[in-house]
């Protein structure tokens, strides 16, 4: 029989031992091998789900859907910034349109002009990849003018339907005392004293602007502990009281608008010759006649609840996502949509205005000298 010697520190592993627990030792080793494949694909699974968005896991990280944003981003920023600041060079034309609702059109023409401003900085953030390139207070500021004139837009929206329906349905005593210039001046500064007041909430601790990793952009900085609660309380101090007003106003003036139309088709009194009473009814609404009841007043005032409109579409989809959860991978599409808005009302007033569509093609044909009724300012440019 032959002997084996080994050293004491040597260990003598018997062959048949090996083959007897081959079997056990390979089911242990397969087990081990699955087990580590199960949590790879869990780890990637968790890299995939943090990626391309699935609840509150999501971030913005691909590169397709980051260029695509940001394209479109700076494409509205450009129409935008041309066609709100056409509005204000018009309304600086032409006298014809230096009116009282007007002063809130410009209002609103700015409003967008700031946000369509503040937006090339959400598309740099979005196509830079390796995070915000600036000073962060750069972002925070663009963002804090985003949704101060955001929240701008939709209270001017709700001054013009409250200007339209006084103008429309109550005397012209009544419409002149309401709109003084000293009380037009003290709106318009509310329409932005109040939604910057609200975000100063951001300096007391309460959410915070800048860049939001979680969706690459400059809005509200989501590692803020308190973010949520500053969102809650601009969505709430904001937009429901004015989207109210929008429905009511316009809704009354629809409702004032048919009811004469029926009184004047069943008395045989057009619309544009309510100045020539003939019956009772019309003579008291001589005696006491609306602010400017006629066709071209109804035309504008569509022309605005248009505006309006456009504004409904383009926040609903935002705010439909916002209160479906999970619905983070949607946020930055549909806040996307949110600024069309800036770049539509230029387009509407332009097609269906029918005081801006005539400045509007003498502007764009360079026919300043066409443009009827001319401010002082034109004709002093003309007379050098």
């Amino acid at each position: 029989m032959a002997t084996t010697i080994v050293p004491e520190n040597m260990t003598v592993v018997s062959t048949t031992s090996y083959f007897l627990s081959s079997d056990f030792t390979t089911s242990d080793a397969l087990d081990a091998t699955r087990a580590s494949v199960n949590s790879n694909m869990t780890t990637t699974a968790m890299m995939e789900t943090t990626t391309q968005g699935d609840g509150r896991n999501f971030r913005l990280e691909d590169p397709v859907q980051r260029i695509i944003i940001g394209f479109v981003y700076s494409l509205v920023a450009v129409v935008g910034f041309t066609g709100n600041s056409m509005v204000i060079l018009a309304v600086i034309l032409s006298r014809k349109l230096q009116t009282r609702t007007n002063a809130f059109v410009v209002n609103l023409a700015v409003a967008d002009l700031v946000i369509c401003s503040t937006v090339p900085f959400t598309a740099l953030a979005l196509f830079s990849m390796n995070g915000w390139p600036l000073p962060l207070i750069v972002c925070s500021v663009a963002a804090g003018l985003f949704y101060t004139s955001l929240a701008c837009s939709i209270m001017n929206l709700a001054l013009i339907a409250i200007n339209r329906f006084v103008l429309i349905t109550k005397s012209s005593k009544t419409y002149r005392s309401v709109y003084t210039p000293k009380k037009i001046a003290a709106m318009l500064v509310f329409t932005w004293g109040y939604p910057a007041l609200l975000c100063c909430f951001s300096l007391f601790g309460i959410g915070k602007f800048g860049y939001s990793e979680k969706y690459k952009n400059c809005s509200l900085d989501n590692s803020h502990e308190n973010t949520g609660l500053l969102s809650l309380l601009g969505s709430v101090l904001v937009y429901p009281i004015p989207l109210i007003i929008l429905f009511v106003c316009y809704f009354k003036i629809y409702r004032h608008i048919t009811n004469h139309m029926k009184k004047f088709t069943s008395e045989g009194v057009e619309l544009a010759d309510a100045s020539k009473p003939s019956t009772a009814s019309t003579e008291r609404l001589a005696r006491n006649p609306p602010a400017s009841f006629s066709k071209r007043q109804v035309e504008i005032t569509k022309n605005l609840f248009y505006v309006v409109c456009a504004f409904v579409a383009c926040l609903a989809p935002f705010a439909i996502a916002l209160m479906i959860l999970p619905s983070d991978p949607v946020i930055p599409w549909t806040g996307m949509i949110v600024i069309f808005n800036s770049a539509i009302n230029p387009i509407i007033y332009g097609a269906k205005h029918p005081h801006f569509k005539e400045v509007f093609r003498h502007m764009l044909r360079c026919r300043y000298h066409m443009i009827s009724e001319p401010s002082g300012f034109l004709r002093k440019i003309r007379s050098r």
